[in-house]
C-alpha cells in the first residue's frame, strides 16, 4: 500500500511540479527534487543543487513554499547546506544534497515552489 502511495504522489508531484529557481541564479538545482512522506507523515523533498557559476558561494539556503488551491501559503520550510556558523563554500560545478521535510497534510497542497538563496563572498 505504501509503494502505491509514494508512486501517486510521485505522479501529483511531476503533473504539479516544482518550480526551478530563477534563470539567471548562479546556484540551480541539479536535477528534480523527489518528494515522498516519511514514517512521521511528514512531506520529504529531496534533491541537490548545483554551483554553476565561475566563484564559490556561501551560505546556501533551499527553502520549499506548499500553497493551497487559492494560492495562499500554507507551509514553508528552509534548509541551510552548510552547518550555521561555518564559512564553508560551495565551489564552482560542486553538487550538495538537501533534505527538507514539512508537516502539511498532501491533500491540502495545491502547488509547490522551490526558492534558492546564497551569497557571493566575493561580492559579485
Amino acid at each position: 500500500m505504501k509503494k502505491y502511495i509514494l508512486i501517486v504522489l510521485v505522479m501529483m508531484f511531476f503533473a504539479s511540479g516544482c518550480d526551478s529557481p530563477e534563470d539567471d541564479g548562479v546556484v540551480g538545482l541539479d536535477g528534480p527534487i523527489l518528494e515522498s512522506v516519511n514514517s512521521d507523515g511528514l512531506f520529504e523533498f529531496n534533491g541537490a543543487v548545483i554551483n554553476n557559476g565561475d566563484n564559490p558561494v556561501q551560505s546556501v539556503y533551499v527553502v520549499i513554499v506548499l500553497k493551497d488551491e487559492s494560492g495562499s501559503i500554507i507551509e514553508a520550510n528552509s534548509i541551510s547546506l552548510f552547518e550555521e556558523g561555518t564559512d564553508a563554500l560551495l565551489y564552482p560545478y560542486e553538487r550538495a544534497f538537501f533534505n527538507v521535510s514539512v508537516s502539511v497534510d498532501p491533500n491540502r497542497v495545491f502547488s509547490k515552489d522551490v526558492e534558492i538563496y546564497y551569497e557571493d563572498p566575493l561580492g559579485n
